[in-house]
Parts: structure tokens; sequence; C-alpha cells
């Protein structure tokens, strides 16, 4: 066999022979390689605008004056806090971002006002804040050194009596004046008033003209009625038979003693009496 370029030519035995085609491969064509940086671009163009989006949201909802605070509506004030009261304690908040507003902070606003138990507050967006309140109701008049206050059902001062005006109002609504003898305990306005319900079962004239209730402490305490004219002395659970005794004692008090200091009906089995002194 003999080689030529782009040719081979072999012998066969014998006399003929066959040519064959022997062509060379041509080179292949080389591959583009792709860039570092634009295989990263993409994805990383991709994920900077997931984040740009939300981003710019959240600095036009924060910066808009779309979310400014325009619209106080109020809920449940009646009485003693009025709806205006509360506008104008959140007045100064008004034209500030109702998205970036704090709650905690609106509602401290409100809750200066010694008359509100509660306050829940939403914002509905754009710009409006709801407000509900919940107003604290007095059950007695607390007597604190020379002066009287509103109390709640645990024996906490809610709001001075400022006027005589005030104070007959509220004698009028039926509120007790309730006094105690030492720091005033949970449970001691409620013992209070419970009390006050038993002389009211047992003598409703003695109970509708009831004065003060002074809370002496262990289930202990000193009524002043203007139905009589001395102060009493009873234990809560024991004020109807006793007092039905001391009625049924009177007409020989009153003639026994001229003048009587107090009645102390918190023994079992004897009623105490403390005589006046004559000319006192």
């Amino acid at each position: 066999m003999t080689l030529t370029a782009g040719m081979a030519t072999m012998l066969p035995p014998g006399a003929g022979g066959r040519i064959l085609d022997f062509r060379r491969r041509g080179t292949p064509p080389r591959r583009r390689r792709r860039s570092v940086l634009l295989t990263l671009a993409r994805p990383l163009l991709a994920a900077l605008s997931l984040v740009a989006l939300p981003v710019g949201l959240v600095v036009w909802v924060f910066t808009s004056p779309f979310f400014r605070l325009r619209s106080v509506e109020v809920g449940g004030a009646a009485g003693r806090v009025a709806a205006g009261w509360v506008r104008r304690a959140l007045a100064p908040l008004e034209g500030e971002n109702l998205v970036r507003l704090s709650l905690a902070e609106a509602a401290g606003r409100v809750q200066r006002n010694p008359w509100i138990e509660s306050v829940e507050m939403v914002k509905e967006l754009p710009d409006r804040l709801r407000v509900k309140v919940a107003e604290r109701r007095p059950v007695a008049l607390l007597a604190a050194g020379s002066g009287l206050a509103y109390a709640d059902s645990a024996g906490r001062a809610i709001a001075p009596i400022a006027t005589q005006a005030e104070l007959a109002e509220a004698r009028a609504a039926g509120l007790l004046v309730v006094s105690f003898s030492r720091e005033p305990q949970p449970d001691g306005m409620a013992a209070a008033l419970k009390v006050a319900a038993e002389l009211g079962r047992a003598q409703p004239t003695w109970a509708a003209k009831l004065a003060r209730i002074e809370v002496l402490g262990e289930g202990d305490f000193r009524l002043r009625t203007d139905a009589l004219p001395f102060p009493v002395l009873v234990t809560s659970g024991q004020v109807g038979p006793k007092v039905q005794r001391l009625v049924e004692l009177l007409p020989e008090l009153s003639i026994r003693y001229p003048r009587i200091e107090a009645v102390d009906l918190r023994f079992s089995r004897r009623i105490v009496v403390q005589p006046g002194r004559i000319g006192a």
C-alpha cells in the first residue's frame, strides 16, 4: 500500500487493485465559554428585584401621606368620659403615619383619665383609628382624710368629690360612704356593701338613712345611720338577728340611758351598750 496525500492506493493480489479515499478530518469549532459574571448576574438581578419591590413598598407605606391619621371614632364613652375628651386626648397624634402609630402610646394618652377602666384600639387603614373605652363604675364613696372620693368595688379611689352638689348627687344615687380604720383590703369594700345589704333586709328604714360604714377588719364594721343617735358595731353574717334584738330593746334602752355613745352587737349572747356622758 502506497499512501499519498489525500489518497491511499492499495495493490491487491494479482494485476488489479482498488483505490480508497483518505480524507483528513477537519478541526472541530471551538465553543465560547459563558462569562461567570453573566451567569451570576441573572439570578442576582432576580433576587434584587424580589427584595427591592417589598422594600420599596414598605418605604412608601411608611412615608406616604395616604396613611396619615385623619379620623378617630370613639365608642363606649358615656356619662363620665365624653367622646370629645377622647378625641382631644388623641389630637396630638393626628397626621402621624397610622401604620407606624404605637397603640400603646395612644392608649396611654386616653388612660390618663381616672374614670377609664380599659381601652381597645383598632387601626382601620388607610387613615382611621377606632377607639372603644370602658368606664370605671363607682360603688361607694371612700372617706380619705377630710375628703371623699368615688371608689370602685376593690376599694380603690377613682376621683375626688369636688363640690357639695356633686356629693349630693352621689348620695342621691345611693352611694354609701365607706371608710377603713386600717389600710384598705381587696375585699373590704365588697364586705361593707354586703353588710349594708344585710341591714337593708333587717331594717330598711335604717339602711335608707345609712350615712357611713367603717371597716374595722376581720369582719367587723361600725354603722352610722341617721335613724339612730348612736353608731352600731356589727359582724358580717350576723346583722339581721342582732338588729332585730336591738329593735326590741330600744324602748327600754332609751329609758335607762339618757345618752348612748355606741351599741356593740358583735357578741353572741349579749348586747353591749356604751353610755354617753351626760352633758358631754
